[in-house]
């Protein structure tokens, strides 16, 4: 299923594909939710601004226009024309073109659903800087998607796009250390530095999961109060097991401080 969204701002288009692979870790009586995040949602419109130039003879005025058209084109749902314009921008080195078209490719969008040329302008695009890019290239190193799939290269572009602040990556690597990937071991302190930046940057899952890890004494003493104060934060982030969560923490005999 994909979900498809326009910032209104920036008028700079973001595609968002999002698959979820449910992934349980079971601790305590509590269920910490590991929902391994795809694709990123939105990036915020700090990371689109003046497009990338490369190349000589084609000018930052003829890039700007023909991006401005591919992006009306795909506002009006004429994929087709955005694509060929995304194309000819794409291979001169503009960086946010690359992206929407990798988006284009991953979602059939104008185009023929075309996991290897998505791969590809993803992973141009992503050394360009773009970070939405970093984490759906690793997502794709990941899965296997349109690549021979690598973990290790994934979680090393999963880093550099939760260094940049991309959520979904911080609370991916979160699950990595937190259940064992591959060759990475459970690293439970690595997975709470990485589920509190998601959880800081407003994230409901990994304000859960970091409840948990609080509530029970995971790689720390048992601190009851921080695990009510990130559950409070999930749940008012529609959060529903952070609900539960916390109604049982309320029959805790120590629970009364932390009102």
């Amino acid at each position: 299923m994909s979900s498809l969204h326009t910032a209104e701002k920036a008028k700079s288009l973001k595609v968002s594909i999002i698959y979820r692979d449910s992934l349980f870790i079971f601790i305590m009586m509590l269920f910490v939710s590991a929902l391994f995040v795809s694709q990123s949602a939105v990036a915020s419109n700090s990371s689109f601004q003046a497009p990338y130039i490369k190349t000589v003879g084609y000018s930052f005025q003829q890039q700007y226009s023909n991006f401005n058209q591919a992006q009306i084109a795909f506002e009006n749902h004429d994929y087709a024309y955005s694509a060929r314009l995304l194309q000819v921008l794409a291979k001169n080195g503009h960086i946010q073109a690359q992206y929407l078209l990798a988006t284009q490719y991953d979602a059939g969008l104008g185009v023929k659903q075309d996991e290897q040329a998505s791969f590809h302008w993803y992973k141009e695009a992503a050394k360009g800087g773009i970070e939405i890019a970093q984490h759906n290239l690793a997502v794709a190193y990941a899965q296997g998607n349109g690549v021979k799939a690598d973990l290790t290269k994934a979680i090393t572009w999963w880093k550099r796009a939760a260094v940049a602040g991309n959520t979904d990556s911080q609370y991916n690597l979160g699950i990595i250390y937190a259940a064992g990937r591959g060759h990475i071991k459970p690293n439970l302190e690595e997975a709470l530095k990485w589920w509190r930046m998601a959880a800081i940057n407003g994230d409901p899952a990994a304000q859960f999961n970091l409840g948990a890890l609080y509530a029970n004494g995971i790689g720390m003493s048992s601190r009851t109060c921080e695990a009510s104060r990130w559950w409070k934060k999930s749940a008012a982030n529609g959060f529903a097991r952070a609900e539960m969560a916390l109604a049982v923490l309320e029959t805790k005999q120590d629970y009364d401080v932390c009102r």
